[in-house]
């Protein structure tokens, strides 16, 4: 079972990768066996870092009862302000938005 792990500077919820890139690995054990042992010891040391932007800033995501409940149902449901405009849930914060926005205003992602 894979662990998920959430990054704190893109948002991105999936799996983590190891640092650096194996080619390089493959490259410097061409050079020598010295480089290539010292690179992947510090590939393999530090943990894991974000598989969409590389940050180690990454904690293991957790899903609580709420969001648990909230994800059976469909993520983009609809409903009605005070003001009768119709909005939906942003796809990466979770707050209410405009149905028609491009950007959210609580978290700025573009929504396409």
């Amino acid at each position: 079972m894979s662990q998920k792990v959430e990054c704190s500077t893109c948002g991105r919820i999936g799996k983590p990768k190891t640092k650096g890139s194996f080619i390089i690995t493959i490259v410097l054990l061409f050079f020598g066996i010295f480089p290539g042992l010292i690179y992947e010891i510090w590939r393999r040391s530090g943990g894991k870092v974000c598989s969409s932007c590389g940050s180690q800033n990454i904690h293991l995501h957790v899903i609580n009862s709420r969001q648990k409940n909230s994800s059976l149902k469909n993520d983009h449901l609809l409903s009605l302000t005070e003001k009768n405009v119709e909005q939906k849930n942003c796809n990466f914060c979770k707050e209410l938005i405009r149905i028609d926005a491009i950007k959210c205003k609580h978290c700025g992602s573009m929504l396409t």
